[in-house]
């Protein structure tokens, strides 16, 4: 088997018409106005509104999503029912307020400012992963396997940017470490493009769910994605969606979901999927069952051998970590950072990293030279899910659960966040591109040793791009 990386990142908008009626089935909620939501923060409702017909309640779904549960989160809102049954004909008639409109979608950059744009982002990535990896390890049980693409889920959450408002689009903005108004961000995503990984995205929505014109023709430039219909029957939805997730993630993952929701109204899904394999291959024949320390115990765990692999590697004293660099194919390589000695820890290793350090590490590899190296890998598949709601709010991101702008996507003012789910697959065996003997490799003088034989932090690098597209860390091989 070659190596092989997938993710899926799921995000579930659930429009919920009836929130406050929902323990009174006898009484329904006026539909919002725009004006109104503007002035939420403000806690006020302007005067002068004038009541639409309300809208058809839609049951609360009790269904879950596979592989890990989700529970559908209700957002308090500050608009009420209003209590007149008419307005009253003395009323004298009132100038129509002017109500702020939600802006087009801003998505163009010139030739000029792409380079600038493409920096940015690619700072921004960075910053980004290395704050997704802090808020997944407090969320994980401590000493345990897990695997995230912060491309994959950074992508599906700029493509809502195209849709976000006011708060949310800001808060988006500093989530995600873009600057403020940062329309070619878009552009330079678009651009992020390799042979070694497939990025695609996908729009569902339900049939009386109306999107703006602006963000399905940006959508469908930027992103390919052209949204679909959902029908009314839950259980033909739910096999829709998994179809797509199995058809681009190569069958990787094939049942995402259990089930939907009846009132889910807008489901946006992205995947990345990993195609790239080892520069030189592994021989077969030379894994064995070698010791892996852990930080109480010694197991036994498949390890890959090379006696002249090519890597580039050196000591952090910051980190006080080997770190260590192999080339994939199509200009991605894996990246390994690990205590220096079986002495130190993986967690102080945690602490210690952050944006500066990770940039530093990186800009260092970028200047060493890949050298024939005696090489002990383990053989790698981690599995990880993760509820991305728990993700936001260790993030200090709240919008999806309260106070939520999407008025750049939809007019409609009650859409919520039910879910956004992540999922990841990473697998490292023996096979690769080129055959080893393939390559001229020179026995070093002075026999150069990276021995990776206790837990580490791993991310597959666009060396081109130079961003992270996938990261995690392994604790135990074997599982």
């Amino acid at each position: 088997m070659a190596s092989r990386l997938t993710a899926l990142t799921l995000l579930l908008l659930l429009l919920l018409a009836g929130v406050r009626a929902s323990s009174n089935p006898n009484v329904t909620s006026p539909s919002s106005t725009a004006e109104s939501w503007r002035e939420e923060s403000a806690g006020q409702i302007l005067e002068g509104e004038i009541t639409k017909n309300p809208p058809t309640e839609h049951a609360m779904g009790s269904s879950t999503l596979s592989p890990t549960n989700s529970t559908i989160v209700t957002a308090n809102t500050t608009l009420t029912a209003t209590t007149e049954p008419f307005i009253q004909s003395t009323v004298q008639p009132i100038q129509p307020t002017t109500v702020p409109l939600c802006p087009e979608p801003v998505t163009s950059c010139s030739e000029l400012e792409t380079p600038w744009a493409e920096s940015e982002l690619r700072e921004a990535l960075i910053d980004f992963s290395v704050k997704l990896y802090h808020a997944f390890s407090a969320t994980k049980k401590a000493e345990t396997n897990m695997a995230f693409s912060p491309f994959s889920i950074a992508s599906l959450l700029t493509q809502v940017l195209l849709g976000a408002g006011n708060s949310t689009k800001r808060n988006l903005e500093s989530l995600l470490s873009y600057p403020e108004d940062f329309s070619c961000v878009h552009q330079a995503l678009k651009a992020f493009t390799s042979k070694g990984f497939t990025a695609v995205s996908q729009i569902f929505h339900s049939p009386d769910l109306v999107l703006r014109d602006g963000f399905v023709n940006a959508s469908q430039s930027l992103y390919g994605s052209s949204p679909r219909v959902l029908g009314n029957d839950s259980d033909s939805n739910t096999e829709l969606i998994n179809a797509w997730v199995a058809e681009k993630t190569n069958h990787k993952i094939t049942r995402l979901l259990e089930s939907l929701p009846s009132d889910t109204r807008l489901v946006l899904l992205n995947a990345v999927y990993l195609s790239a394999k080892w520069k030189i291959t592994f021989d077969p024949k030379r894994t064995s069952m070698e010791p892996f320390y852990l930080k109480s115990s010694v197991i036994k765990a498949s390890m890959m051998n090379s006696k002249k692999y090519p890597v580039a590697h050196f000591n952090d004293p910051t980190l006080k970590a080997r770190v260590g660099q192999l080339q994939l194919s199509h200009n991605l390589s894996l990246v390994i950072l690990m205590p220096q000695s079986i002495k130190h820890h993986l967690e102080d290793l945690e602490k210690a990293l952050n944006p500066a350090v990770f940039k530093a590490i990186m800009k260092k590899l970028e200047m060493s030279k890949f050298q024939p190296t005696l090489l002990t890998l383990p053989r790698i598949k981690v599995k990880s899910n993760q509820d991305m709601l728990t993700i936001m709010e260790k993030l200090n991101f709240f919008d999806f659960l309260y106070d939520l702008n999407l008025c750049g996507l939809t007019e409609d003012m009650d859409l919520q966040v039910s879910a956004m789910q992540h999922q990841a697959t990473l697998e490292l065996t023996e096979s690769g591109v080129e055959a080893a003997a393939a390559s001229v490799i020179s026995v070093a003088r002075n026999l150069l040793v990276f021995e990776v034989q206790q837990p580490f932090i791993f991310l597959l690098w666009d060396q081109r791009h130079r961003f992270p597209v996938f990261m995690g860390r392994v604790y135990d091989p074997r599982v």
